[in-house]
């Protein structure tokens, strides 16, 4: 029989420290039911904890499926999701110990994408390591590398040292399946020291003996006996005989390669006798394929074909599912080549009733596309119409809102003109009417009249009430003063009522503006100062006028320290010029008006308004 070298590795350490492992402990898992059993006292925390052990303890994986679909619907009701994380894990380890690779799969990864969501990167990792476990069980080690990477990442940057190093221990093996053996090396190498450091000798064990394949792999025969002899007592120690097993049986195939029978047959009958005690039937399988090359070599060709017929009851019994699957294809295969002649006849008949299917489904879609086409005409003709309708819509609007802004600048005009008139009527008329009365009672000898003193103190008084009404209506900016002065007596004859303290700074450069434009201006200003004065309860006012030749801008700030007020509902007020209309009228004139007000502070009032009267125009 030919020499050749053990060309795979049995992964040990699959489930050692991977985060979930089954116990199987029935006397602790009964226990724990029982607990379940009577807990109408405990809480959904504390019952979810209980399945989670339970699942930790079941006897078998349809025991742990149970309780972990129970853990699942309660830790979903309660949005537990670090319990919903393990009931998922729980799942699918379960799943691919019943062999359902599929299945133990979609749970693994539901596993992970919540961990993951929630930021529970251990648990994460620990579904990462199960997701590559259950490739690996599948044969697929290139997938089961990518997600041993991620599980080793995350480990590094949790820096869990055993999770790390079991994971590390892991990828080697995929990596010694893929034949990437200097990377199975770094792994194996990085593994070693952490298992020490942390006191894990199975682990510091296993790591030696995979390292020691690599070795042999090399060709480095000498290291991988050496490292292999070492890995066996080690586990010897720890009396964990399905690793020594294997081990022995790698020696018995290195010493077989290496011309030594008689050694090879000794680690090769031990691996046999503790394989048969753990009832391994792969590595019985292994080890009667090697005795019987072994014995062929040495000439005994009785035991040669014993072990021999051994071998092949051990694999037959192994493959015995799958022999039963090639068999139900076989007979698949027959039943599928009768039917092919019936199908071939039917086929004959059904050609002409294709092709007219064919040509039903062509005229069917032209005329779909027809009929999508108009239709298409239609929406986008429909699109047109409303779009047009609403330019039309916008440029009406516009032309209101200029309208109704004319009209209230019209108002605010006849409103000047009307005050101008009033103010002359009252000046010229009523006042020219007094200072006659006033001559007339003068020319009367006061002893003629008993309350003389008291009628001409009236006549003064009114007199003097009628000039001051007539400039109170007429005061505002003139051609003769400007907007400046104006202000100033503003703000004088506020200060002589002893009811505010005013303080005005102006600074206008050298910007010269129309008249009308001024009068806009103190209006304005007049409008804001007759709301501080009506409502605000201030006892300080600070009007601010500042004008920037560079950007042809005029800035004009109110402030007060008064009570404050709602501005939106302010804004709808319609009193006196009311601030809505003067922010249109601002905006009108390409100008911009800003308002805070609140009670702690007062009300600040910011004006932004642009000096170029032909913008305005415009």
């Amino acid at each position: 029989m030919k020499r050749q070298v053990y060309k795979t590795a049995i992964l040990f350490f699959f489930f050692l420290c991977s985060g979930i492992a089954f116990a199987q402990d029935k006397e602790k898992a009964d226990s724990l039911k029982a607990v379940l059993a009577k807990g109408g006292s405990l809480t959904a925390v504390e019952k979810m904890e209980v399945l989670a052990q339970i699942s930790t303890y079941a006897a078998s994986p349809e025991e742990v499926l149970k309780y972990a679909d129970k853990l699942l619907a309660l830790a979903s009701a309660q949005k537990a999701y670090p319990y919903m994380v393990t009931a998922y894990h729980y799942k699918g380890v379960a799943h691919r110990l019943k062999g359902d690779l599929k299945v133990s799969l979609k749970n693994l990864f539901a596993s992970a994408a919540l961990a993951a969501n929630h930021k529970l990167y251990t648990e994460e990792a620990e579904a990462y390591g199960e997701i590559a476990n259950t490739y690996t069980a599948n044969k697929d080690n290139k997938n089961a590398l990518v997600y041993n990477k991620k599980a080793v990442t995350i480990m590094r940057r949790q820096d869990n040292k055993e999770r790390l190093a079991v994971n590390l221990l892991n990828t080697g093996y995929n990596y010694y399946i893929l034949n990437q053996m200097d990377s199975a090396l770094v792994c194996y190498n990085e593994a070693e020291p952490i298992f020490e450091s942390i006191g894990l000798t199975i682990g510091s064990a296993y790591t030696i003996g995979n390292r020691a394949l690599v070795y042999w792999k090399h060709g480095k025969t000498g290291v991988a006996e050496k490292d292999l002899l070492k890995a066996i007592a080690m586990l010897k120690t720890l009396g964990d005989q399905f690793g020594m097993a294997d081990y022995h049986n790698q020696l018995g195939r290195l010493y077989f390669e290496q011309g030594q029978p008689e050694k090879a047959a000794g680690h090769t009958l031990q691996a046999e006798k503790m394989a048969k005690g753990l009832n391994l039937k792969g590595q019985v399988r292994d080890a009667n394929k090697l005795l019987s090359g072994i014995y062929e070599e040495k000439g005994d060709y009785q035991k040669s074909l014993a072990y021999y017929k051994q071998f092949v009851a051990y694999r037959d019994s192994i493959e015995n599912t799958e022999n039963t699957k090639e068999i139900a294809n076989l007979r698949t295969e027959f039943e599928v080549n009768q039917k092919q002649k019936e199908i071939a006849v039917l086929e004959k008949n059904q050609l002409m009733s294709r092709i007219y299917i064919i040509i039903a489904v062509s005229l069917l879609l032209i005329a779909i596309l027809l009929l999508l086409y108009f239709r298409q005409r239609f929406v986008n003709t429909r699109l047109l119409a409303g779009n047009e309708r609403k330019l039309h819509d916008e440029k009406i609007k516009n032309l209101l809102k200029m309208q109704e802004t004319k009209a209230l600048q019209s108002m605010v005009e006849g409103q000047e003109k009307e005050r101008k008139h009033i103010a002359r009527e009252l000046h010229n008329h009523f006042g020219s009417l007094l200072a006659t009365i006033k001559v007339n009672l003068n020319a009367i000898d006061e002893k003629a009249i008993s309350n003389h003193a008291t009628l001409t103190t009236l006549v003064d008084q009114a007199c003097s009430d009628i000039r001051n009404l007539s400039h109170t209506l007429n005061m505002g900016v003139s051609e003769d003063f400007g907007l400046i002065p104006a202000i100033k007596e503003l703000v004088a004859n506020i200060e002589q009522s002893n009811k505010l303290e005013v303080e005005l700074s102006a600074s206008v450069g050298d910007e010269e503006m129309g008249v009308e434009m001024e009068l806009f201006i103190y209006r304005v200003i007049q409008e804001l100062v007759s709301n501080v004065l009506k409502h605000s309860k201030a006892t300080k006012l600070s009007i601010t006028i500042i004008c920037f030749d560079e950007d042809n801008l005029i800035n004009i700030i109110i402030e007060d320290n008064g009570k404050g007020f709602d501005v939106a509902q302010k804004m709808k007020a319609g009193s006196g010029m009311g601030l809505n209309t003067l922010a249109e009228m601002i905006t009108e004139r390409h100008g911009d008006i800003k308002i805070d007000s609140n009670a702690t502070s007062g009300t600040t009032v910011i004006i932004d308004l642009p000096i170029d009267a032909e913008g305005y125009n415009q």
